[in-house]
């Protein structure tokens, strides 16, 4: 019986590792590549195979028990932002390797559950405020070019300030696409979202050398050699799957579009950190193979980004 168990236990794992070789066109040496075996992305000279980011419900322990290489924070934990004491204690590892921690910043809204948000804005918003996104409710578009915005995030004990005192590995810059918020500005609308990226990188760097910035989506700034040189890593989210609804997958010409900018990425050096959605473990397993295959790092996780990463 026992010996049944272990033979049948074998074969069904090989039968699961073949059929995903043929799932992917994978023979012989390729079988390698389908299966995901690549070297990990390097990143501020830490080897990131496991990765993941986590907005809500955090548990400190957890995450410091967890295997992660990378994790990305909001930096303010039940209403407490986190000390360096206590990133301290999330940048070792349980083996005592080292992991990155990352603070995760919105650079194109404002949130009005963040400390600086105030009560009568939404009657009476400042000049930088603009529309409520209709998708999250409490995030706000912003005009991110005005100086107002720049001293919200890089003014003296601010944002960056905050992030940097409170011993964070860098950033994970959320809504860089936001210049498509704001389509009357044409390209100045993406000129002035590069060099917004470009202040915090710099101010980043000049404070903490070694500083990480990581830039989510807005792939057309990828053929700027100015942004691509202010960040050390790109975020790419649902290359693959739910722009067209949630389980769908994108069109072909969908994907193709964000690949032939993230691949100016590639080609400058810099890793890709790919999120998709994905409740089923058949497409957790195959998106993680698809993105392999692209030689990015994936990180499959739930749309509310509330639990810890599990691999």
């Amino acid at each position: 019986m026992t010996l049944t168990f272990h033979f049948h236990r074998r074969a069904l794992l090989m039968s699961v590792g073949l059929g995903t070789a043929a799932l992917f066109g994978a023979t012989g040496s390729g079988m390698g590549a389908a299966l995901g075996l690549r070297a990990p992305a390097r990143l501020g000279g830490i080897d990131v195979e496991r990765w993941g980011c986590q907005y809500q419900n955090i548990d400190l322990a957890e995450v410091a028990r967890s295997p992660l290489d990378l994790i990305v924070l909001d930096p303010v934990v039940q209403g407490i932002p986190l000390t360096a004491a206590q990133t301290a204690l999330l940048r070792r590892k349980p083996d005592g390797g080292r992991r990155l921690v990352l603070a995760y910043v919105s650079i194109g809204e404002a949130e009005s559950y963040r400390d600086y948000w105030r009560a009568d804005w939404r009657e009476h918003p400042p000049p930088w405020l603009g529309p409520e996104n209709p998708n999250w409710p409490g995030s706000f578009a912003v005009r991110f070019w005005h100086p107002a915005w720049y001293d919200r995030l890089l003014g003296p004990g601010e944002t960056l300030d905050r992030v940097l005192e409170a011993g964070f590995d860098g950033v994970f810059l959320d809504r860089v696409d936001a210049y498509g918020d704001w389509p009357d500005q044409g390209i100045r609308a993406q000129e002035a979202m590069i060099a917004l990226v470009k202040a915090v990188s710099d101010r980043g760097r000049q404070r903490h050398p070694g500083f990480l910035v990581v830039g989510q989506n807005a792939e057309p700034l990828l053929l700027s050699r100015i942004y691509l040189d202010a960040i050390d890593a790109v975020s790419k989210e649902s290359l693959l799957y739910n722009l067209r609804g949630p389980g769908e997958a994108n069109t072909e010409a969908d994907v193709q579009w964000s690949l032939k900018y993230l691949r100016k990425a590639q080609a400058h050096g810099l890793p890709i950190l790919a999120i998709e959605y994905a409740d089923t473990y058949f497409l957790k397993m195959k998106c993680r193979f698809q993105l392999r295959k692209l030689g990015m790092t994936p990180f499959i996780g739930r749309k509310m980004l509330d639990t810890l990463p599990i691999y």
